[in-house]
């Protein structure tokens, strides 16, 4: 950024670092999107770079929901991204128009996945500061599109039951368990045949001595 739009932009997150996701909070609200949570990092400034670099993450059935294949036992994910599209007023003078600088259609962002696959956006045609846009998704997404203003991928999905039915450690255990089980029965019956062997010798000894 210039360092007029990096000092005006850090002095006002710096003293309200709520400003941002309460913006993006009122947008969802006002579009009837309720179902939505949110999970903030600290808003990141680089002093050198002139950056100012704001990460979160937003869960809920209203941002992203997802249908699931017994077929194939993967989970179909969409991701909704048109909430993107908000102003952010930093204060009487300064006012970010995200809608302009990340509105292009997704199927326009740039795509790669060194790491995640990401979409991304970088937007070049303000002198002022270098806008970018980043839609992380999770390393192991599949079958990554997108349709709209909705981001779709697979990820494959193992329940926690169908894990230890098809695991060979959980056989294992139910044998070691049964087998602990025999055991025990085993020792429990001998101590009660010992224990009724000693009592009717007790008898015996007395009856033999009366």
């Amino acid at each position: 950024m210039t360092s007029t739009l990096y000092a005006a932009l850090k002095d006002e997150l710096q003293s309200d670092e709520t400003k941002i996701p309460e913006i993006i909070r009122e947008r969802l609200e006002y579009q009837g999107l309720t179902n939505v949570e949110y999970l903030w990092e600290p808003v990141q400034f680089d002093d050198a770079g002139k950056s100012v670099t704001v990460t979160f993450q937003l869960s809920g059935s209203d941002i992203i929901n997802f249908t699931f294949s017994e077929e194939t036992t993967r989970r179909t994910y969409c991701v909704r991204t048109d909430w993107r599209k908000f102003e952010l007023d930093v204060n009487d003078a300064l006012s970010l128009n995200f809608s302009e600088y990340f509105g292009k259609p997704l199927s326009e962002w740039s795509f790669e996945n060194e790491t995640h696959p990401t979409y991304y956006y970088n937007y070049t045609d303000t002198a002022s500061f270098d806008p970018v846009c980043y839609f992380i998704l999770p390393t192991d997404a599949t079958e990554v599109r997108v349709d709209g203003e909705t981001i779709i991928f697979e990820l494959s999905y193992t329940s926690l039951a169908e894990s230890l039915l098809n695991s060979p450690f959980t056989i294992l255990g139910a044998i070691i368990v049964a087998v602990v089980i025999s055991s025990l029965y085993r020792t429990m019956r001998k101590s009660e045949e010992s224990e009724a062997e000693s009592q009717l010798d007790k008898r015996t000894r007395g009856a033999s001595d009366y």
